[in-house]
């Protein structure tokens, strides 16, 4: 693998990608904070694409911002302007955290939301149903009326009379 001259400069890059343990909502008040930004700027990073939160860094910036942002609870990856992100400069992390297995860099969209676009969206047309045959009676008695009972003839029992003297 070619090796970066000292001159390069990189860009640090977010995805909304969490370290485990930690929520949206923390992230996005540690960011408002961290970088004295308003909530639609904070927003803003968590659009599910890649954003560079920061450009024209020396490896040892980006890494020392990339350590930061990892203990507010984000996770970033480094880009080397003018290449492809370096795979070898993940943010240093607690040994008490588990190393994410390696594996495709897929991302979780932020919990907030639907998952779905509204333009994604199969229409459906609205659906009438009749209602007309059903009443609403006040809750107190039987909710049967005598009128809706079916009326069962009793059953004649012969019980012989056994006459018995104690």
């Amino acid at each position: 693998m070619p090796q970066q001259s000292e001159q390069s400069t990189f860009s640090l890059i977010f995805r909304g990608d969490l370290v485990p343990g930690f929520t949206v909502a923390d992230v996005k008040a540690n960011f408002a904070r961290l970088f004295k930004a308003g909530p639609g700027a904070v927003e803003k990073l968590f659009s599910g694409r890649p954003v560079a939160i920061k450009k024209g860094l020396s490896k040892a910036q980006a890494e020392q911002l990339q350590a930061t942002l990892a203990k507010v609870g984000a996770q970033t990856a480094l880009k080397a302007e003018g290449g492809g992100e370096t795979p070898a400069a993940p943010a240093p992390r607690e040994e008490t955290q588990p190393q994410p297995a390696p594996g495709p860099e897929w991302s979780i969209a932020p919990m907030e939301g639907n998952l779905i676009k509204e333009h994604e969206r199969e229409k459906k047309a609205a659906v009438q149903v009749s209602v007309d045959h059903l009443s609403l009676k006040p809750a107190q008695g039987n909710l049967i009326e005598d009128s809706e009972r079916r009326r069962q003839q009793p059953v004649a029992v012969n019980v012989p009379d056994w006459q018995i003297d104690t």
